[in-house]
């Protein structure tokens, strides 16, 4: 079973080497990459020929420079490998990560799509203790408008033929578009599976686009709009509470990228004024948000910091 890494990168520079690393370290072999370079202004197209040049593996095509989405949808193009995964220029991968999906997919014939646990990370892997969780069940579009627990486009792994009824990404969407091809996934009765085991490890920094909470927000509407054009939309109460969910997770987001303190404040109560039972689902999360968002107003960043990633 072989596998093709889409890549896009603009202005990588500092990270892309790091990242491709944690692809020539996969326990197996059978791989190849289409790195993307998406009108970059810095020395990645250098780096990008000098990878290219050392590993046969490695092809390099220029982007249009519009965006992510493009970019990965320039390199789906022409590919003709049973699995397709998607790696930003600035995550890692742990060395067995293709082995463990490329195994699932041969044993599980009815799986579609699949993803894995993730662990944050600032400038090195372990720097910041939060992992996500996985589900034990395959997502659906309520899940999905929840908390999407793929998380990242990083941690997309899917068979080639699902995107004859998914279809390519949207080109419009630069925040959340994984979260709405998902939808349109799930709407279509794709199976996506996660596996309870941390094989990403997934960067955030202040002033990337993870750290821009109201675009985030924009794309989960978005998704929205996908379910209902899809006859997928849960029913009005359930999405009430999953939008506060979502905007627990900003919150928790807020907190977590040290971003100004009355910013994790006003999204977790506006999930409580939409919905207070969504809010507070889920065990302690809720109040452990809430408690967290209104201590960050006083306590140095460093408490606040801790109390988020409770």
């Amino acid at each position: 079973m072989s596998i093709t890494i889409i890549i896009p990168c603009y202005n990588s520079e500092k990270t892309l080497e790091h990242t491709f690393e944690s692809i020539r370290a996969q326990t197996v072999d059978d791989w190849s990459i289409v790195a993307v370079n998406d009108r970059s202004t810095d020395s990645t197209p250098d780096i990008l020929a000098t990878l290219a040049r050392k590993d046969a593996r490695i092809t390099v095509t220029e982007g249009s420079g519009k965006g992510a989405s493009a970019a990965r949808n320039k390199g789906l193009h022409g590919i003709t490998t049973d699995l397709v995964a998607f790696l930003d220029a600035d995550d890692l991968w742990e060395p067995q990560r293709l082995a463990t999906f490329m195994r699932l997919f041969g044993a599980k014939p009815d799986m579609d799509i699949a993803y894995s646990r993730y662990a944050f990370f600032g400038e090195k892997p372990g720097d910041n203790p939060t992992v996500s969780t996985v589900p034990t069940t395959p997502l659906s579009v309520l899940d999905l408008m929840r908390e999407n627990s793929v998380g990242t486009m990083s941690n997309l792994v899917m068979r080639h033929s699902v995107l004859e009824q998914a279809g390519l990404f949207r080109e419009d969407i630069t925040h959340g578009e994984d979260r709405e091809w998902l939808v349109r996934a799930a709407a279509h009765g794709l199976k996506i599976i996660g596996i309870d085991e941390t094989l990403l490890h997934y960067r955030t920094s202040i002033g990337g686009l993870s750290t821009d909470l109201e675009k985030m927000y924009d794309g989960w509407r978005k998704s929205v709009q996908t379910a209902t054009n899809l006859d997928a939309l849960p029913p009005v109460h359930a999405l009430k509470s999953a939008e506060a969910v979502y905007l627990r997770y900003l919150s928790r987001r807020a907190l977590r990228l040290g971003m100004p303190p009355k910013t994790a404040v006003a999204y977790a109560l506006r999930g409580i004024a939409l919905s207070p039972r969504g809010f507070f689902s889920g065990g302690v999360r809720g109040p452990l948000t809430l408690g967290s968002a209104l201590a960050s107003l006083i306590a140095p960043r460093m408490m606040r910091y801790a109390l988020a990633n409770r």
